[in-house]
């Protein structure tokens, strides 16, 4: 009998040795230090971390939009599917922008332009990637506006971004981004400003519609609980750097550093009621000014002289099959993850 062999998933989108350096008043510092991964298609990645740890930064950085005279950026690898990003123009990169990756950002508000109707900003992402007529754009742009969810979407076309709960916009939003079917979106935190019955409607759409189109998506977030509910596959950064990157069942049932076990025990749990609200003591370090060895270790209570004594940041370790770690006790620590 001929044995199966396991299907290997398409890689939409590879990613290694990314840096990313701003100028500050000090000077040039790195906010994004060394992060590779890939994204299959189909695939949801769910990026996790505490403001400033890098995670929006990363994903503007492989969009191509980081302001170029106040940012560096280097990869060894940066591919989109036949795509070196590395290698394109900013005009080249344009092209690729909006219509094979694309961003919804997390406030619409400040994303959508206040002079321009909804329904025009919709359609000049098709007229600008696909040389659709204004006929043609206004008609794909109403259908896209019902495909969302948006009511009445031909009344709601000739409208301004002021006339828009911050739901609907967001559904916006979401249109422009979808208008030429990416193979990749990049939702950086698209439900953080909006109230829990409508962050749902939005995270079971953005479902919806990957399950329809087959896209690959990159999920920002703080919530963990939106983590649960959509991610295949999480990474975890602190400090510029991915310090954990594994299953979302490993993740949450076995983590192996000591800063996820932080921020899931951070959570909020309905099932101990009278539990205290936990915390990670310390702040996150300030750009430009990492602390020797494991940046974690001024805020981590497993920490050893080891951690410091390396000088530098430890290495990705492998923690078990698809779980890697940058954690130096992890062989001999047991994290409490949420079951």
């Amino acid at each position: 009998m001929q044995s199966i062999q396991p299907v290997t998933p398409a890689i939409t989108l590879d990613v290694q040795d990314l840096v990313v350096d701003v100028l500050t008043e000090h000077g040039w510092a790195t906010v994004v230090d060394g992060v590779s991964f890939t994204v299959a298609t189909g695939e949801t990645l769910g990026i996790v971390g505490e403001s400033g740890s890098g995670k929006s930064v990363t994903c503007l950085a492989i969009a191509g939009l980081m302001p170029p005279r106040q940012s560096r950026v280097g990869a060894t690898a940066l591919r989109l599917l036949e795509h070196d990003l590395t290698s394109l123009s900013r005009s080249e990169m344009s092209d690729v922008r909006g219509r094979k990756i694309a961003m919804i950002f997390q406030e619409p508000m400040t994303s959508l332009n206040p002079a321009f109707t909804v329904g025009d900003q919709i359609a000049e992402v098709l007229r600008r990637h696909e040389g659709c007529s204004r006929r043609d754009s206004k008609q794909r742009a109403t259908a896209l506006l019902d495909r969302v969810g948006v009511p009445d979407p031909a009344r709601r076309f000739t409208q301004y971004p002021f006339e828009f709960s911050g739901g609907m916009r967001q559904r916006v939003m979401i249109a422009i981004a979808l208008a030429c079917r990416p193979d990749v979106i990049i939702a950086d935190e698209p439900t953080t400003a909006l109230d829990v019955t409508v962050q749902a409607q939005i995270v079971e759409l953005l479902r919806e519609l990957q399950r329809e189109q087959g896209m690959s998506v990159i999920f920002i977030t703080h919530d963990l609980g939106v983590v649960a509910d959509v991610c295949d596959r999480v990474l975890v950064m602190y400090a510029g750097q991915i310090v954990e990157e594994a299953s979302i069942d490993d993740i949450f049932e076995s983590p192996e550093h000591p800063y996820t076990e932080g921020l899931l025990a951070s959570v909020p749990r309905m099932d101990l009621p009278s539990s205290e609200l936990v915390s990670i003591p310390g702040q996150p370090p300030r750009v430009g000014a990492m602390p020797a060895g494991c940046r974690f270790h001024p805020r981590c209570s497993y920490r050893r002289d080891e951690c410091v004594a390396a000088g530098t940041s430890p290495a990705l370790e492998w923690a078990g099959p698809g779980h890697v770690t940058r954690c130096l006790r992890h062989h001999e620590l047991t994290l409490e993850g949420t079951t």
